[in-house]
C-alpha cells in the first residue's frame, strides 16, 4: 500500500479527530515496518503506529508541552516524574480492562473492521484525553509504573 492510500485510510478511519476534537496533522510516514500519523489539537498529541507485520495498531495519547509531544517514559521511569503520554491500551485497562485492543490476527478480522474498532475505542474510551482532560493521568501513572515495577523485579529474581 503507497503513503498516499495510508494516509486517506487513517484520516478517514481517525477523521472524528479532525472533526469532532479539532486535531490537525503535524507528520504520516511509512516505512518497510509500518505507518505512523501524528496529529495534535491544543492540549492532546496522538501518536497512532500500524505494523504491517504485527497487524496492530498502537495508539499513544499526549499532554503536550508548550504544544509539543514529549514522550519522557523512559526518563519517567527513572526519575520518578509524571509521564506525559500513555498507550490507549492502558486508558482502556484503567477504564474497561475487557474491552482491551488485540492484534487484527486474534480477531481474525479484516484490516478495515479492525482499524474501525481501535478507532471507535479510541473516541469511546479517550474522549476525556482527546478534549484536554487529563485527570486520568495520575491514575494511568501509577498503573503503569507499578507493572514496571513489578515486571522488573520478576525478570531479577532467580
Amino acid at each position: 500500500m503507497k503513503k498516499r492510500e495510508l494516509d486517506n485510510m487513517f484520516k478517514e478511519r481517525f477523521g472524528f479527530l479532525f472533526t469532532d476534537f479539532r486535531f490537525k496533522i503535524i507528520s504520516s510516514k511509512k516505512e518497510n515496518w509500518g505507518y505512523k500519523l501524528v496529529a495534535a489539537n491544543l492540549t492532546t498529541g496522538v501518536e497512532i503506529t500500524y505494523e504491517f507485520r504485527e497487524a496492530y495498531i498502537e495508539v499513544n495519547l499526549f499532554k503536550l508541552i508548550d504544544g509539543k509531544i514529549i514522550n519522557n517514559m523512559q526518563h519517567a521511569m527513572r526519575n520518578d516524574d509524571p509521564m506525559l503520554g500513555f498507550g490507549l491500551g492502558w486508558v482502556i485497562m484503567l477504564k474497561k480492562p475487557e474491552a482491551r485492543i488485540k492484534s487484527a490476527y486474534e480477531y481474525e478480522i479484516n484490516f478495515i473492521d479492525y482499524s474501525l474498532m481501535v478507532a471507535d475505542r479510541l473516541k469511546e474510551y479517550a474522549s476525556d484525553i482527546l478534549n484536554g482532560d487529563f485527570s486520568s493521568f495520575d491514575a494511568l501513572n501509577t498503573m503503569v509504573k507499578e507493572y514496571w515495577k513489578e515486571y522488573f523485579k520478576n525478570q531479577n529474581s532467580p
